[in-house]
């Protein structure tokens, strides 16, 4: 998605065949953010990507609707995984950082995570005692 990204007809042909010839159901959003940094911005990009209608209709792509997009980015994993949705919601609802959260963020969050500057990449390394890890 980090290339594809960049080009809206290549994202839409790319999510496009996936989601028609895979199923919207074994569709996963995965990141290789391990190389790259966070994703945030990519998965800001990908709630906010729609396949053009013509595209929709041309090649039969289904649309990008916020219940497809909801299966992609963690709901078809969680099957896999055996974790209920509803369950991880209500112990995030009950942890008190989860309160904070739940709080001051809207949905979706626009929150870039991880340092973003040498500084506080450095001062990150000192708390993880040397390792990034």
């Amino acid at each position: 998605w980090r290339f594809l990204m960049r080009d809206p007809d290549a994202a839409a042909h790319g999510v496009g065949k996936l989601l028609r010839h895979v199923g919207e159901d074994n569709v996963l959003w995965g990141t290789d953010s391990i190389w790259y940094g966070s994703p945030q911005d990519q998965i800001q990009a990908f709630r906010a990507f729609q396949i053009s209608d013509r595209l929709v209709q041309q090649h039969g792509y289904p649309a990008l609707t916020p219940t497809l997009k909801a299966k992609v980015m963690g709901l078809n994993g969680a099957k896999i995984y055996n974790v209920d949705p509803q369950a991880v919601m209500r112990h995030g609802a009950a942890d008190p950082i989860g309160r904070i959260k739940l709080a001051r963020e809207s949905s979706p969050s626009f929150a870039t995570y991880g340092p973003r500057t040498s500084a506080e990449f450095d001062a990150f390394i000192a708390l993880t005692g040397g390792s990034p890890i």
